[in-house]
């Protein structure tokens, strides 16, 4: 397996995009992947790649481990809309697939996958194109060599937007209107969502990049929205509708939070294991781990530094304990994938604002006082660091 770098140059960026089309052009029938318990930037990469491909009129299927939040409901619909057909825990194509897309998915083991997908993933004959925006230390290819869109954005859906005004500006798509409401809207969730509209940015090259497809495609949006309809006309209604918990995650949420410990600079969350085994029974294992997410970022924002929440996975499913930490949004002189290293943690990976990682349940004596060493770890990390010295 090859680690995941830069794309070294625009000549190269731009031959990797001229592979990426000439796949779309040859091929009839794609699948689309993205990693395990997908977020905001994933959802919405696999509804935009897929609103791509159909302007190409080609056969286009979606994976899903399982049913998504309520709040994705829209990002679905427009698939339901389009004919594009979604999958969830098994497949259902009568016809092979003859490429797979996997979208947002930092490695191999993190792609969503069933015993047919993974069967699909190990076949070295099939075409395989990635798009993803994760280059930590840990980052591995799944796609084949040449067709890797693969670089530091704010998110997967920033590069489907680079993508797409590639090939607007190709003499052979003339004829195609690339930017549609609906892609617009996809690419737009995927973009605010992943930055928590740009909170969560650090670089001077993120946030011009965050800036300039943002503007763009909210520009779009608002022009092809319908005036006085209910839909979806604005970046920052996308992002209201992002955030909003529906009766249920709120319920689920208050709970998780009524678990919150406070030491500066970290707040965190534990749910031992007897809780973890009760919410995922009671909320299941979807609605759990979206609002643990939704927890680290308000407890990071509630500490004006970071936020951690550590709960047993599914135990039906899994071994492994799950730790997620968030930076707050003023709180931007520390990469939090250099905590990652400095903990010398290799099973995790993410952003510099957000980072998730496991360990074995049976490799610590005490996940409680592990999780207490951790946090003692990182305050001393941020607190040793010299402004800007951590990034």
């Amino acid at each position: 397996m090859t680690k995941k770098t830069e794309i070294g140059t625009i000549a190269e960026k731009n031959r990797i995009v001229g592979s990426i089309a000439s796949l779309i052009e040859k091929r009839d029938n794609f699948l689309l992947l993205g990693h395990k318990d997908p977020d905001t930037d994933c959802i919405a990469s696999l509804v935009a790649f897929a609103l791509l491909l159909s302007k190409f009129h080609r056969e286009v299927t979606i994976y899903l481990a399982g049913p998504v939040a309520a709040h994705f409901s829209y990002l679905l619909a427009i698939c339901k809309y389009n004919g594009i057909s979604i999958n969830y825990g098994k497949l259902s194509s009568v016809e092979p697939f003859q490429v797979l897309v996997i979208l947002d998915t930092p490695k191999p083991d993190m792609i969503a996958a069933n015993g047919e997908v993974q069967a699909l993933l190990a076949d070295k004959n099939l075409d395989k194109i990635e798009i993803d925006h994760h280059l930590e230390t840990d980052s591995v290819y799944a796609g084949n060599s040449g067709c890797c869109l693969v670089s530091e954005a704010s998110s997967t859906c920033e590069l489907i937007g680079y993508l797409l005004l590639k090939l607007s500006r190709r003499a052979e798509y003339k004829k195609i209107d690339f930017f549609t409401r609906n892609l617009a809207l996809a690419v737009l969730t995927g973009i605010v969502g992943d930055s928590q509209m740009g909170k969560y940015l650090k670089t001077h090259k993120e946030r011009f990049f965050y800036r300039t497809f943002s503007e763009i495609f909210s520009r779009l949006l608002n022009e092809k929205t319908q005036k006085n309809s209910n839909n979806l006309s604005s970046m920052e209604a996308v992002f209201d509708t992002i955030q909003n918990f529906s009766v249920r995650e709120k319920k689920c949420y208050d709970s998780i939070m009524s678990h919150k410990n406070t030491k500066h600079p970290v707040y965190y969350i534990y749910l031992d294991k007897k809780t973890s085994a009760e919410y995922f029974e009671t909320w299941g294992a979807e609605l759990v781990v979206n609002v643990s997410k939704g927890a680290a970022d308000n407890l990071a924002e509630d500490s004006r530094k970071l936020g951690l929440v550590v709960y047993y996975d599914d135990p039906s499913l899994s071994e492994f304990i799950q730790f997620r930490l968030r930076r707050s949004a003023d709180f931007v002189t520390i990469d939090l994938r250099k905590v990652l290293a400095e903990l010398k943690i290799e099973n995790g990976g993410g952003h510099p604002g957000a980072i998730g990682f496991r360990v074995k349940k049976d490799s610590v004596k005490s996940v409680k006082v592990y999780t207490e060493e951790i946090v003692q770890k990182i305050c001393r990390l941020v607190e040793a660091a010299p402004a800007g010295e951590i990034h």
